[in-house]
């Protein structure tokens, strides 16, 4: 019970050191929604899934993906930790982020989807 607890612990104070960090250094840059200097996971969800970004809001949008990027850290942080070598555990990593981004990103763009059908 005290190692989960431990790693709870742990996945909590990665996820807000990065989503504190993340909002810190990319919110002062937010200005309006321009195409071609938005961020990498906006563009993936315009290109993609066809997301009106204006219509929803691009600090909603922005503010929802930097708290899945946060999450996906957090949990890549917490899958690998267990891997001791280091070049195995950036292995793993790279592995599992693909289609964690993947996935997550595919659920904020249906979130989105249903919800401009509303």
């Amino acid at each position: 019970m005290y190692e989960i607890a431990k790693y709870l612990l742990e996945f909590v104070i990665v996820f807000l050191i990065v989503y504190v960090s993340y909002y810190l250094l990319n919110l002062k840059k937010l200005k309006k929604y321009n195409r071609d200097k938005a961020p990498v996971g906006i563009k993936y969800l315009v290109n993609k899934y066809n997301i009106d970004i204006v219509k929803i809001g691009y600090k909603r949008v922005f503010k929802k993906l930097l708290f899945c990027d946060s999450l996906i850290i957090s949990l890549l942080f917490i899958i690998t930790i267990f891997i001791d070598n280091i070049y195995l555990r950036l292995l793993v990593a790279f592995i599992l982020s693909i289609p964690l981004f993947v996935g997550v990103y595919h659920l904020v763009a249906m979130y989105y989807k249903k919800e401009s059908e509303i």
